[in-house]
């Protein structure tokens, strides 16, 4: 009940917040242009500063969202993989939306170690330093143990799991009600964008889960010795706290260092390719945030990664799509790419195959013309999948996600060796993956995998972090479905009034 009651002052807070900074141009390109809801949008536009005038829509937008805080920031982060709503230049501007807060005091960051630790902070570290780094839902502090190793100790901020309970339950009682004011924004799925964040959200407010993740990809790569990740101390990671060794290297976007330190970029990019490739093929785990911040070369060559907050999955159904799709599009058969779209049930039955295969044509013809040193798959895989939202397509959340690790991929590349494209690099390990998937037992060993992986993919040692995701998830649904109709619409009425009042003061009326 209490959310039907703030939820639209709430909203008030927020349409301010957009209005002011510029950020509703955006909005306005996916609301049909008679709809109320547009409406609504152009005389919020009316309230935009004189700075926010001078800047891109995508850009006012981060802005919007960096002021609204830790919750609208990782909705940021959702949005920029979005690239088929909000235009790839919007999604670069998100991008760059740095995930940067200040720091919580010493003093309570010892106070949430000792109860989660169950012992005093000297008792478990020789030395604790300062907050190193601090974002929406954690900081980090490097520390010594008393056996003399180093380490990095992340903490979850305090209370954040109210809050983010708090908005993300605002948040989808408001894609819903856009949803249900304006039915054409269903295509736009607003309420399964929300649905992406809270999974996501969820993950990263149990520790416990990011230690599992860098763990798994640890084991993924055990045996391949290209990549490593830092080893958690289990013993010292719970729900808010973890713990896990220090990574020394460098950042792979250091070039003159790491050409000083002795290093061959040529080798070093594709020892990072074919990481990123392996990890996408081969095992259907990947990173989901592989900025040059997370990515480091240490001193035999190797790719360190950090910051497991985020990962991505890709069953073997999409590793075969994808696969696939690379393949038809570098030898330019539109034709059986559309064919491969309709068996896999991306493309609705109802849609032509012919009238496709042309939409796929003139979109991928300009690109994949060029010289393959200028090709950028991460564009073109953004642009399929935006056109995927012309034809009513339903395709796997972390295909998006999979897109925006591709660009910065690419954009690290370039920035090691402007003269090779990672796709050369790329091409024989796709397609020597694809040869090995085609037989039968591959195919067999593949649907096992799907069959499986619906049963649960965390391991035992998890079940304690499974039950406290459940009691998250379980306090947002009732949170979101307490209340009745007829309050929210009467309440409805307060936003339209609070929303005249705005207007009032930014005309001066």
């Amino acid at each position: 009940m209490l959310g039907w009651i703030t939820h639209p002052f709430a909203g008030l807070g927020l349409l301010w917040v957009m209005g002011r900074e510029g950020a509703t141009d955006i909005a306005l390109r996916l609301a049909p242009a008679r709809s109320l809801l547009a409406r609504v949008l152009r005389i919020l536009s009316l309230l935009k500063g004189g700075k926010a005038r001078s800047r891109t829509a995508g850009t006012n937008l981060a802005i919007a969202l960096k002021r609204l805080g830790p919750t609208y920031i990782k909705l940021g982060q959702i949005l920029s993989t979005r690239a088929d709503l909000i235009g790839e230049d919007a999604a670069a501007d998100l991008s760059a939306l740095q995930d940067q807060l200040e720091p919580f005091d010493d003093r309570t960051a010892r106070r949430i170690l000792t109860e989660a630790l169950g012992q005093p902070v000297e008792d478990v570290f020789a030395d604790f330093g300062p907050a190193f780094s601090a974002a929406s839902v954690a900081q980090v502090h490097f520390a010594t143990l008393h056996s003399g190793e180093e380490v990095a100790v992340k903490i979850l901020r305090p209370d954040i799991e109210r809050r983010f309970v708090r908005e993300l339950s605002f948040l989808r009682w408001a894609a819903g009600f856009a949803q249900a004011l304006v039915p054409d924004l269903r295509r736009a799925r607003p309420v399964g964008i929300i649905d992406v964040l809270r999974e996501q959200t969820a993950m990263e407010l149990d520790l416990r889960l990011e230690a599992a993740a860098a763990d798994q990809m640890a084991r993924n790569f055990a045996d391949r010795g290209t990549l490593r990740t830092p080893a958690p101390f289990w013993d010292l990671t719970s729900q808010r706290v973890l713990v896990m060794a220090r990574v020394e290297g460098t950042s792979i976007d250091e070039r003159d260092l790491l050409r000083a330190q002795g290093h061959d970029l040529e080798a070093v990019l594709t020892n990072a390719a074919t990481c990123f490739f392996e990890a996408v093929f081969e095992d259907g785990f990947f990173h989901g945030d592989q900025h040059a911040g997370n990515m480091f070369i240490d001193a035999e060559g190797k790719v360190v990664f950090v910051d497991f907050g985020i990962v991505g999955r890709l069953d073997w159904k999409g590793r075969v799509f994808l696969a696939d799709l690379m393949n038809f599009l570098l030898e330019g058969d539109y034709d059986g790419l559309a064919r491969r779209y309709a068996e896999e049930g991306y493309l609705p039955r109802s849609a032509s195959t012919q009238a496709f295969a042309l939409a796929l044509r003139s979109v991928a013809e300009p690109i994949v013309n060029q010289p393959l040193e200028h090709v950028s798959f991460a564009r073109l895989l953004g642009q399929l999948l935006a056109m995927g939202r012309t034809f009513d397509m339903s395709l796997q959340p972390d295909l998006f996600l999979l897109q925006k690790n591709m660009l910065m991929a690419e954009g690290i590349a370039r920035s090691l060796s402007p003269d090779i494209n990672i796709w050369d690099i790329a091409r024989p390990l796709v397609r020597d993956w694809m040869i090995e998937y085609r037989n039968p037992v591959a195919q067999l060993s593949g649907h096992a995998e799907t069959a499986l992986a619906a049963a649960g993919r965390l391991p035992s040692m998890l079940e304690e972090a499974e039950s406290a995701l459940k009691d998250l998830n379980a306090e947002m649904n009732r949170r979101r479905s307490a209340g009745s109709v007829w309050l929210g619409f009467a309440l409805a009425a307060v936003v339209g009034a609070g929303l005249m009042w705005l207007v009032l003061q930014a005309t001066g009326g």
